[in-house]
Order: structure tokens, then C-alpha cells, then sequence
């Protein structure tokens, strides 16, 4: 960033920039990885032919196949608060729009129909996370985690008495499934493809009353610290195993945090002497391996940490997602420079990487204009993915237009699925049939709107908004000129 008069410079950059990386890299560890769940299951016969074990002949005298049923979806989400500040920099009005607290969940069919209000305890302090539609899981506090300094909200992310909640999706009573020790408390929350295992980062406590909300904000997304361990907990006995101790933080759990779509591995990033490396851990058992191990054909001594996660000069870092089939692995960097021209639209740029696990490969494929906020694999075998991108890193969505695009594994091809003016797109997730992509977005209007769009059609229906949440009186009516309530999309749950 470039340098900006007066003491608005700490603010600029914080809610300008950290905003982009409080929501939008939250967004990322809830929708990374796969969300396509499991497999087609076949139906168990219960039928007096079944029952018997006798074979149900066709009329050609043949064995008939077992009928397959596809399992059903639903849409997970969640409504985050959002603040409109005004500042004012070189004879220009910027409004910046800043991240203020987590709300209440929601479920809703790829129909539109049965939307539901998930009631979460106050405070959450993540966002939920769930694959299957049983339970899901998110992390909250009994204290405000709120603050204001210099007239703005502070997200305090290390406020005391943080404990992982467990909720029924039907019935919403909720219990902590995790208490926290005096000296830890869990940063975040990512549930399995079947909800099997959690995994999250168990953070030192650390002192919250302070007078600058730089320390328990920038805290939360420095990569170099070792404050956290890595925790997985087998959620049908709700038994613990640490697999990584003293080399692990919350921002590495944020930039890659992911499950095998066959739910036996965890990948992620581990602190290693005064660099980082890749680790697969087993699920079953805890070990933990290297990438040079799990990945033998590619060098990964070719990574160089210091482009992803630089030391200076930069707050955003990389984010890393593998492909379903584990063959490849794109890496997405963004990078700001304000626009002393017009402090309201700021510069943002992106590279791209795909890393070839089979033949050891890695291109940079792209570098353009735009930031990326989420990826998407298409679960469908056709391994395609999808990036959302936004045009610019802007105070106000006046400024900013944004994107979907559908790039091959390869790199081969890149198709704009669609385009929306004055808007943002803040995560996406590909339907766990192929056909269809979920995204979230607000425009100039503040509405925060769940969407899918047909990925042969280009249909786009509007699935939910914040004001038919409001006019339906699924919730109450909170927002005012200066005070928003949006829609952020977590991710395909299975039922």
C-alpha cells in the first residue's frame, strides 16, 4: 500500500484491506475443499423378495439393477452485519464498508422452498460449518466480541470464554462440545464430508483488553506466529488427537484447510524452522506426513513460501485448494495498491498458479486484474473449477464489478460464466451434481442475495435475500442507512 495523509492511513488500510481478508478468508476456510459430500449410495432392498434374498428377475430372465437414488441437498448460509463508514481523503468521500459481526444461520432447498432460520447462541464467533444434515458446528462466545475504537466497530477475535458449539439442524438444541482451557480457545471450525471429523486450530489466549484493535485483529491472519495447535476430533466419541503442536496459526488454517473427498486425510500448511511446508495427517490415526511423501512426483522444494506468505509490505496471503481427484492444486495470491486518484477504488490484482501433481509441473497461469475470493472444484469428474473475482479492492460497491469464471485443469480454457456490475461476490461452491454453482452477492443496494446459476444455461435465480428474510419475518428488521445485514454461502449440506 501507498502511503495516505493523516492518521486515517491505519484505518484505510485496516477496514479497506482486512475487511477483503476478515470476510472473504473466513468465507474461504468454510467453503474450501470439496462440497460435494459423498458418492451415489445404493438403496438397501426392503422389499419381501429382498428380505428373502431372492434375485428380482427381469423379463429376460436377468438380475435386475439395484435402484439408485441421488441424495438431496440443501443450501447452508449465513447472515453476517456489516457497517457504512464515511471517510475522507484527498477531497473524496470514501465509505468504507466494514465487517461487524456473525448472525444467525439459515437452510433453504435449490428450489427456493423451506427456508430456515438457524438460531445460533450469542456470540458466534466463527462461521458454522457442516456437511451432512445432522449437526452442524460453529464457535461462540457468552462475551460481545464488538468493540469500538475511534468510532468503529473491532472484531475482537481473542475475546475470553470461546467454546465450540454442536447444533441439530432440526430441532436447533445446541451443547458445547468443546470447552475451552483457561490458556486455549479454538480459532475456527471445519466439519468432514460426513461430518465425521472436525478439525480446528486451538489458540493461546491471549490478552484482549488492549486500547488499539491492531493486536487482536492482525494476530488472527499473521502466518508466521506459532500460537495454535491443530486439533481433530472424531465426533462419534468426541475424542481429540493433536497432530500439530506449537507449529500452527489460525491464517495457515485459513489460507488451506482441507478435507479427502474419501474423509481419511486432512491437508494444511505447518510452520517448519523459519519457512512452512504442506502435511497430510490421517484422520484415523493422526500421523503426519509431508507432502514430499504423499506427493512424491512433484519437487516441493520448488515452493517458494516468501511469494505466498511475504514478510513485509504485504497483508494477503495465499490460498491453496486441491482438486477432488488430488491431481492438481491451484494457488490464488491477491495484492492491493491504493489509487491515490480515487481512494474509493483501489487496485487489485491476482496471480494464479496450478500445480501438476502427476508430472511435477507448476504454471503460473494468470496474472490479472481483480482479486480472487473463492475457488470452487466442480465435483463431477470433468475437473473444472470455478474463481469468483471481484474488479477492484473499493471502499463502496459503486466502484466494483465482479465475476465468475470456469477455468480447466490445465489452464487450457477460461470461460466467464457471468458478470454483474456494482456488486461483490464473496464465496461460491459448485453443486455436488456439476450443474450448478451457489454463489452469494450484494450490490449497490446493500441486499445481500443467495444465488444459483446454471452452469449449461446461465440461468440465475435468486434463491433468498436479506430483504425477503426481512419481509417474510424470518428475521427482524435491524438495518439502517449506516448498518447492513448480508448473505454469506457456506456450502452444500447432504441430507
Amino acid at each position: 500500500m501507498k502511503k495516505i495523509p493523516s492518521k486515517i492511513k491505519v484505518l484505510f488500510t485496516l477496514f479497506s484491506i482486512l475487511f477483503l481478508i476478515i470476510t472473504f478468508s473466513l468465507a474461504n476456510a468454510a467453503c474450501t475443499g470439496d462440497e460435494s459430500g459423498e458418492s451415489d449410495k445404493e438403496v438397501e432392498d426392503t422389499s419381501e423378495a429382498g428380505a428373502k434374498g431372492e434375485d428380482k428377475a427381469t423379463d429376460e430372465g436377468k438380475p435386475e439393477t439395484e435402484e439408485i437414488i441421488e441424495p438431496s441437498y440443501k443450501l447452508l448460509y449465513q447472515l453476517i452485519r456489516s457497517k457504512v463508514s464515511k471517510n475522507v481523503t484527498a477531497n473524496t468521500e470514501c465509505y468504507l464498508f466494514n465487517f461487524s459481526e456473525f448472525m444467525d444461520g439459515g437452510l433453504i432447498n435449490p428450489d427456493s422452498s423451506g427456508n430456515k432460520i438457524l438460531e445460533l447462541k450469542k456470540y458466534p464467533t466463527s462461521f458454522i460449518t457442516a456437511e451432512e444434515l445432522e449437526n452442524y458446528y460453529y464457535i461462540y462466545s457468552p462475551n460481545n466480541p464488538v468493540t469500538q475504537l475511534e468510532g468503529f466497530d473491532f472484531f475482537n477475535w481473542d475475546i475470553e470464554g470461546q467454546a465450540m458449539i454442536t447444533a441439530d439442524f432440526e430441532t436447533g438444541t445446541s451443547t458445547e462440545l468443546k470447552t475451552s482451557p483457561p490458556d486455549m480457545y479454538p480459532g475456527s471450525v471445519l466439519a468432514s464430508p460426513e461430518n465425521k471429523y472436525l478439525a480446528y486450530p486451538m489458540t493461546i489466549q491471549k490478552d484482549s483488553n488492549v486500547s488499539s484493535g491492531g493486536s487482536f485483529v492482525m494476530e488472527k491472519f499473521n502466518p508466521f506466529l506459532s500460537d495454535s495447535n491443530l486439533v481433530i476430533m472424531d465426533t462419534s466419541d468426541n475424542q481429540e488427537k493433536t497432530v500439530l503442536e506449537n507449529t500452527y496459526n489460525r491464517q495457515l488454517f485459513s489460507s488451506f484447510s482441507q478435507f479427502s473427498v474419501s474423509d481419511d486425510y486432512f491437508y494444511t500448511i505447518a510452520i517448519e524452522n523459519d519457512s512452512f511446508k504442506f502435511v497430510r495427517i490421517s484422520l484415523d490415526t493422526g500421523e503426519v506426513k509431508d507432502f514430499s511423501e504423499a506427493f512424491p512426483y512433484f519437487d516441493w522444494s520448488i515452493i517458494d513460501w516468501d511469494e505466498f506468505f511475504p514478510r513485509s509490505g504485504d497483508f494477503s496471503y495465499a490460498n491453496f485448494s486441491l482438486s477432488p481427484d488430488e491431481e492438481r492444486m491451484v494457488i490464488y495470491k491477491n495484492s492491493y495498491v491504493a489509487n491515490m486518484k480515487n481512494p474509493c477504488s483501489s487496485e487489485a490484482h491476482h496471480k494464479l498458479w496450478i500445480l501438476n501433481l502427476e508430472d511435477g509441473s507448476m504454471d503460473l497461469f494468470v496474472k490479472d486484474n481483480g482479486y480472487v475470493t473463492d475457488v470452487s472444484w466442480n465435483p463431477d469428474g470433468s475437473q473444472k473449477f470455478a474463481l469468483s473475482i471481484n474488479s477492484h479492492c473499493g471502499c463502496y460497491p459503486d466502484y466494483i464489478d465482479t465475476r465468475i469464471d470456469i477455468i480447466d485443469k490445465n489452464g487450457g480454457s477460461v470461460e466467464t460464466l457471468m458478470t454483474e456490475s456494482k456488486s461483490k461476490i464473496t464465496s461460491l461452491g459448485w453443486s455436488p451434481d456439476g450443474k450448478t454453482i451457489a454463489y452469494d452477492i450484494y450490490g449497490t443496494d446493500f441486499t445481500g442475495s443467495l444465488k444459483l446459476i446454471g452452469v449449461e444455461d446461465r440461468k440465475v435465480e435468486e434463491l433468498t435475500s436479506t430483504a425477503a428474510l426481512i419481509n417474510s419475518g424470518l428475521i427482524e428488521d435491524t438495518t439502517s442507512k449506516e448498518s447492513h445485514i448480508l448473505i454469506m454461502f457456506i456450502g452444500w449440506v447432504k441430507e
